[in-house]
Order: structure tokens, then sequence, then C-alpha cells
């Protein structure tokens, strides 16, 4: 599964360039989830951002994630896209966490992940990698502030709220861009047009918020658990960030694999938060 958009919930003290890489997602209210397509994506439910946050303009790039972190298992490759501005895949939500706090360390900000209160990813130990390894309670148990100004993974709300761009319609099939299947080529790379390999990022038309890639090319990780249908205590109101608990951990968008029901901005997929893939 692929490393996600990265969100940001303060500019202050950031030396990013914000106009270049980030865009301002407004604060807003929106109807979350679908009426159509599989069970975990109902029942539809409002949800409320209370603040605005910035989101990455791109998924993030191997370049990017390589100034700070190495791949575990499998490394991309011409099989699958291999280059500075293709998206980073065999990446684990593990391994996500560990980036987000690197990278804000290397630029002064608030890491946003603790691990046994230690927000310094050189202490969390070994990353586990398989569904019975014993290290998975420590790094299961990991902590967000959401108040800290660092790099982080988007909620699944934040995502949708973001992919849908302003859209608040729940009838149909809704990608992030357009309604219409017969433009979605223009707003992504799925199925149909990828020729089975993910593609450099920002090469098709964003959302109206400036957002490229939010549908197809790769998975993109969000912070939650995922459950087999939305809960209105964890998942509805205001800033909702999930269950506290799980098994797996949810993703975003669809892939250059997928088809286009799949790759619409209220499906969802999950994966083990340890799994790495292309």
């Amino acid at each position: 599964i692929a490393l996600g958009i990265i969100g940001c919930s303060s500019p202050s003290g950031s030396n990013v360039d914000q106009e270049e890489r980030f865009v301002l997602i407004p604060a807003g209210s929106f109807k979350m989830g679908s009426n159509d397509g599989y069970d975990d994506n109902k029942p539809v439910h409002e949800v409320t951002i209370t603040k605005p946050f910035y989101m990455g303009k791109y998924e993030v790039t191997q370049a990017e994630y390589e100034v700070y972190c190495s791949y575990g298992s499998s490394s991309p490759s011409s099989s699958y896209g291999d280059g500075d501005n293709y998206p980073a895949y065999y990446v684990s939500w593990y391994d996500a966490l560990v980036y987000c706090n690197k990278r804000s360390m290397a630029e002064g900000l608030t890491p946003c992940y603790s691990i046994n209160k230690s927000t310094n990813p050189e202490e969390w130990g070994e990353l586990p990698t398989a569904w019975d390894d014993p290290l998975r309670d420590t790094w299961d148990a990991v902590e967000c502030n959401w108040n800290a100004n660092g790099y982080r993974l988007p909620t699944e709300a934040e995502w949708e709220y973001a992919a849908r761009a302003g859209d608040d319609t729940v009838v149909g099939l809704t990608y992030s861009g357009t309604s219409n299947v017969d433009e979605l080529g223009d707003y992504a790379w799925y199925k149909d047009n990828s020729n089975r390999t993910t593609h450099e990022v920002g090469t098709k038309l964003p959302n109206a918020f400036g957002l490229y890639d939010m549908t197809g090319n790769v998975w993109e990780l969000c912070w939650n658990w995922f459950p087999n249908s939305y809960d209105a205590e964890t998942e509805g109101g205001s800033n909702p960030t999930g269950a506290s608990l799980g098994d797996m951990r949810a993703a975003r968008g669809g892939s250059w694999y997928n088809n286009s029901d799949i790759c619409t901005v209220s499906g969802r997929f999950c994966g083990q938060p340890y799994y790495r893939d292309d």
C-alpha cells in the first residue's frame, strides 16, 4: 500500500514552501460515504472539519520519501514505476509513521506521532512485519497529537473532504474531479489507462482544491482503523478520527490496478499496517 497524502495541521514554524507543495483546505461540512457501492461505504453521515489544514498537492514521491527513509523489503522498480517523481510505494502504514516524524523533525516542526511517549522514530525499535509479530501491540498503540504542526496521515474524513473538494453529492459514483466516468481518464491513472504501472505524480488534472491523483495512481493511507461500516460515534460529527482499536488500517482513492467502481471518493480499502505493496 502506498504512502498517502500528508496533512499538516498548521503552517506555523514550517520552512516548507507551502504554496509550491501544499494546498490549504478550508474548514467546512460535508456528507461522507455513499448509498451506492459496498456496505463499508455506508451509511452516509454528516461530518464537519472545524479548522483549515494543509494537504500535499501530490502523492509523496520517491525522491521525498528517500530523503528520510529506505524501503524495508521490495523497492520501486521499472515494473511499477521508478524515479524521483513517481509516487512512493512498498511503504507500510508503520513506515508512514516513521517518515512523517522524521520529516517533521528535520524541518523543525513538532512531530505528531508518539510511541511509548517518544516522538523519535529511532527509539521506536524494529517495525512489525507480520500478523503475529509481538511488536504490533507497541506500534498499534501509537498516539497522535492532533494539535502538533508536523506531518501526519489524514483522517478518512479529511481525505474524503479534500477529495470531494466542495462537492457534496452522494448520488451515484463520484470521482475526485468529476462525476462522469467518461472523464475519469482526465483525472486519474486507473486500470483502463495505466498500462499496469504507476505514473509520475501530477500528470493528470487536479480537483477543484488543486490536489492531484486523489483518484487512482496509488492507494493513499489514512490514519483510521478500518471498520466494516461507519460508526456514527467515531466516524461522524466534528473532526472524527475513527475507532481506537482494530486490525486493519484504511486506504483511499484506488490505484493504477483498480477499475473505475473502486476509484471513487467514497470507496474504501484496508490492509494490514505492516503490509507493503505496489
